[in-house]
């Protein structure tokens, strides 16, 4: 996807673009810069305030008379948000700089290539007054799409991981309720067989006593009967 730019067209790129068509020739876009300082930019400017890197266009593509689409790769080891971006040509003149006061257009992490994809509205020029030159080596950006939906595939593969580790987590909690459920099941069967064995026992004692008792009693009567 791209991000579209409405950059500041500076003094200096303006003029080398009538320099230019003077001739019956285009402004030649070679590179973009990427910077980390925020600010309002100025028409004056021929520089970037704090650039960090600058990266050879790696395609671009003319969508209408006023709006080009630029792609190129940023490489290197350095971290940074993108705070200003500018569009050189290639004399070296800065034709075009972005910067935003509160907002970073992106960030770029150590050693992790970013692919810069801008559609540049250079309606403030004359129609057709800038042309792209592409400068990059052994790049083929229409892996853009294929990379694209391999990051879609690698996001959907770990959401489907974090779901099945939630739904592991939820199953151990439902089998250590469970457990939890069977110790008490048992705790209370082995207190009711211990009170069944303690009530059998106090009903066997009970009746062995009144056994006793009654062959007592008999045994009285029976001695009566042999007195008289």
């Amino acid at each position: 996807m791209s991000t579209g730019l409405q950059p500041v067209i500076t003094k200096a790129g303006l003029a080398a673009i009538l320099t230019a068509t003077k001739t019956g020739l285009s402004a030649e876009i070679s590179h973009i810069a990427l910077g980390s300082q925020a600010y309002t930019p100025s028409a004056d400017q021929k520089t970037l305030r704090n650039e960090v890197a600058r990266f050879p266009i790696s395609s671009g593509q003319k969508l209408s008379s006023t709006l080009l689409h630029l792609t190129a790769v940023a490489d290197g080891t350095t971290a940074y948000w993108v705070k200003e971006v500018g569009i050189f040509l290639k004399d070296g003149t800065l034709l075009a700089v972005w910067s935003h006061l509160t907002e970073a257009l992106a960030y770029k992490a150590a050693n992790i290539d970013l692919l810069l994809a801008y559609d540049l509205s250079l309606a403030a020029l004359p129609a057709d007054s800038v042309t792209i030159t592409s400068m990059a080596a052994g790049l083929n950006l229409t892996l853009a799409e294929p990379l694209a939906a391999l990051a879609t595939a690698l996001i959907a593969e770990q959401v489907r991981g974090m779901d099945l580790r939630d739904r592991v987590a939820s199953q151990e909690r439902l089998q250590r309720i469970a457990e939890e459920q069977i110790s008490s099941l048992l705790a209370r069967l082995s207190a009711a067989e211990k009170y069944a064995s303690e009530t059998r026992d106090s009903l066997l004692s009970l009746a062995v006593i009144n056994a006793t008792g009654l062959m007592t009693l008999q045994y009285n009567q029976i001695q009566k009967l042999l007195g008289a």
